[in-house]
């Protein structure tokens, strides 16, 4: 029996080489994925993208999430009173928030295709502190405080015409 192990010894070890001299040249079984340009599922949700400009800060999205992820910051003017705030260590991706929106016909928050949202390194205290905030955010807050200012001044000018028009009517009176 042991001059058969030995004579089998030699096969077993050519058999271990061939095997490994095969996997050596086999194509990869992980590759990176983001440099290739893979086609995602029809319904794939990904990375979130909050415009600031789109939104009117009816805060639809916060109240329709279920894992309450979504936080509204105060902006300081009257439209959009605040804007939302994602905490993507705690969204669940459902897109939920995006279908609540009301904003036509582009939605102020979307989920898009895109794969990449790595955090190095992936601890805890990284991870909370990967929000998704709103794109151009101190441009929307200025467009919206000139539009108030234009707002007031077209209130002040009807006022002031209104003042003239009822002095006019008490003088021929």
């Amino acid at each position: 029996m042991e001059i058969k192990e030995t004579l089998l010894l030699p096969i077993e070890a050519t058999k271990k080489v061939i095997r490994v001299t095969k996997a050596l040249f086999a194509p990869k079984a992980t590759e990176i994925w983001w440099d290739k340009g893979i086609r995602r599922e029809l319904r794939y949700r990904g990375k979130h993208v909050i415009k600031a400009d789109l939104c009117i800060g009816c805060s639809m999205c916060a109240r329709a999430c279920p894992v309450n992820c979504i936080e509204m910051v105060p902006t300081g003017v009257k439209k959009p009173r605040a804007v939302p705030k994602v905490r993507a260590n705690e969204c669940i991706f459902c897109g939920l928030c995006e279908d609540a929106c009301p904003t036509k016909p582009e939605k102020a928050i979307k989920l898009t295709d895109e794969y990449r949202m790595i955090v190095e390194p992936g601890t805890w205290d990284n991870l909370s502190k990967f929000i998704f905030e709103p794109e151009n955010l101190e441009e929307a807050i200025e467009k919206a405080k000139k539009m108030e200012e234009l707002l007031e001044k077209k209130k002040q000018e009807a006022l002031k015409k209104k003042q003239q028009a009822a002095a006019k009517k008490k003088e021929e009176k």
